[in-house]
């Protein structure tokens, strides 16, 4: 085994890192504005069953809107976008960028036909662009080698907060002001987050960041590093399927089980649609932020002991995710709901070390750039190809086996993706320790 620290060289560091105080704040609010970022994303999955029926759609139409388009620019612009970041002011990158999204989903409550709401959701897929891998890259500019992977975890708890808020408020706004009030109350938040942004937040003096490489000569050193690729492919296809998944689930409950959500509405006051998100979003908020606390723990405790730890905590976190969705989706009753906690709390294992590794493999002169390609890989195959390949198959089964059996089918169809996952992180476990120490040179000899 080949045995190394997980330290890096500082390269053109001048100035000490902020204080405690200014730490906690800057992520804090790089977390709620992470949360936000998914919350806003995620809302339409709740309300796709309403808006289907209102818009007249199809299922792969829903697709498109769910993940598509809002991949088309959140993937493409991504790496543009984490160059500027990587060279110039990140903190306002990120602050005009939650305003953009926020601005953009209140608009989609106002859309009159399927293209005005695919066009208003490839502007939040392009806002949202500009969130991610710039925050990532203040984190770890702020935050010692050594708590770094519980910084990035605990950034990435805005994920399933965000996620699951936004189920939640998206469910219980459906049932009472219609899915175009629910849009319009989830862009207002951003409006706040984006200015405390600007006005709060300070990025580094450029004299305490490294100089940044070519984009050419950053691609091809991270694709020469196997465990890169193998790595950003596990995530990937972990991200096809939360996508289908979290897409196709609101719809799913409501053709499949919704007698059973009526007799539960009788009992708890809520709709089917507020029951969904309540069940949703209340055990994802909780067990995927605990997720991605334990990940990121473990990844600080046995990352060190071993890099090879970097990937097969994700590859665990991968396969606790696949069993979970099989149970969700084939449970009797509604009661499938509550199975969301499994899924929930193994797709967030990933975040910590998972980040980790890839800002590793890239060296501090790409951090932002390195999370940018991951988050194109993670887009177009994950998020693109996700809802919309399920929703093909949904139209082509349905014909078969009905709307529900249908949906039902494609959605297991999709989970094949989270066995491929296992292997991929599995793969990239074989050579990661290897290419850690490989970057770790060249970044020492750059210094």
């Amino acid at each position: 085994m080949v045995q190394l620290t997980l330290d890096e060289p500082e390269v053109g560091k001048t100035a000490a890192r902020p204080g405690r105080a200014r730490r906690a704040w800057l992520l804090s609010l790089l977390t709620t504005a992470f949360g936000l970022n998914l919350l806003d994303r995620q809302v339409i999955n709740v309300l796709a069953e309403p808006i289907k029926h209102d818009l007249h759609l199809a299922d792969w139409q829903l697709g498109a809107l769910t993940g598509l388009s809002f991949a088309i620019l959140y993937g493409i612009a991504g790496l543009p976008i984490a160059r500027v970041a990587d060279r110039g002011d990140r903190v306002r990158v990120i602050g005009l960028a939650v305003l953009a999204w926020s601005v953009f989903t209140a608009a989609c409550g106002l859309a009159a036909n399927f293209w005005q709401l695919l066009v208003l959701r490839v502007g939040v897929g392009l806002g949202e662009a500009g969130c991610s891998p710039p925050s990532q890259s203040l984190i770890a500019d702020h935050y010692p080698p050594a708590k770094r992977a519980g910084a990035l975890a605990t950034f990435f708890i805005g994920s399933p907060v965000g996620a699951s808020l936004g189920l939640l408020a998206g469910g219980i706004l459906a049932d009472s002001l219609g899915w175009r009030g629910a849009l319009i109350c989830a862009g207002g938040p951003g409006l706040l987050i984006g200015l405390l942004a600007l006005t709060t937040l300070k990025d580094p003096p450029h004299g305490a960041r490294a100089p940044q490489l070519p984009l050419y000569e950053t691609l091809a050193s991270l694709a020469a590093r196997r465990s890169f690729v193998w790595l950003a492919m596990g995530y990937a296809l972990l991200s096809f399927m939360n996508y289908e998944c979290m897409t196709f689930a609101g719809s799913y409950f409501l053709r499949v089980h919704g007698a059973d959500l009526a007799v539960l509405k009788t009992e708890t006051h809520l709709g089917p649609i507020g029951l969904i998100g309540a069940g949703m979003g209340l055990s994802g908020m909780l067990f995927g932020a605990l997720g991605s606390v334990i990940g990121g723990w473990l990844g600080d405790r046995y990352g060190p002991r071993d890099p090879r730890n970097l990937a097969l905590i994700p590859a665990l976190g991968s396969l606790v995710c696949t069993a979970g969705y099989v149970a969700m989706f084939t449970a009797p009753g509604a009661w499938g709901l509550l199975v969301f906690v499994v899924p929930s709390l193994g797709s967030n294992l990933w975040a910590g070390p998972g980040t980790l590794a890839f800002q590793k493999l890239a060296g501090p002169r790409a951090r932002a750039t390195v999370m940018a390609v991951v988050l194109l890989a993670s887009t177009l195959i994950g998020m693109g190809l996700g809802p919309l390949s399920v929703g093909v198959l949904s139209d082509v089964y349905s014909r078969s086996l009905g709307a529900a059996e249908g949906l039902r089918a494609a959605v297991l169809t999709g989970l094949v993706a989270g066995g491929l996952s296992v292997v991929a992180y599995a793969f990239g476990s074989r050579r990661l320790a290897a290419d850690l120490d490989a970057a770790q040179k060249a970044e020492g000899s750059a210094a």
